[in-house]
């Protein structure tokens, strides 16, 4: 054998052995094919749902959020009302307890007066006389 002849041989086979090769890769490569189809039809479906989808959900959001904003703000405006309700009515009830307290200490003195005058009737009646003594005794020296 001719080494011409024997190189001829290595290449023929090597030919053949590279044609197995590739017909095995193509039956190979025939099902991913088909998967990758699939997961790009799926792919596009998924995208055109969240297209549709995700637009109407938005708007939803931004009026729920500003239903929840105005009710912040609505609540906001009435908390501060009642705390001017409640300054408010603080300061009628401190002027109140004021005058109460006025009354009430004009009160006590005249019923203390009152059960002293009750309890000691005659004593006044003797201050009220010996006092009208000295007055007389005084305009007497005059």
């Amino acid at each position: 054998m001719d080494i011409t002849t024997a190189v001829n041989f290595a290449v023929v086979l090597a030919l053949v052995i590279l044609a197995i090769s590739m017909v095995l890769l193509v039956f190979a490569i025939g099902p991913l094919l088909s998967q990758i189809t699939s997961t790009a039809l799926s792919f596009q479906k998924l995208s055109d749902t969240m297209e549709r989808e995700v637009a109407p959900t938005l708007k939803e959001l931004r009026s729920v959020m500003d239903g929840v904003n105005q009710i912040k703000s609505i609540t906001a405006q009435r908390v501060h009302d009642v705390g001017s309700k409640a300054e408010e009515l603080t300061g009628s009830v401190t002027t109140l307890v004021g005058t109460a307290k006025k009354e009430s200490h004009v009160a006590s003195v005249g019923l203390l007066a009152g059960l002293k005058a009750y309890l000691y009737p005659h004593r006044d009646e003797q201050k009220s006389e010996s006092k009208a003594i000295e007055s007389n005794r005084e305009r007497k020296n005059v």
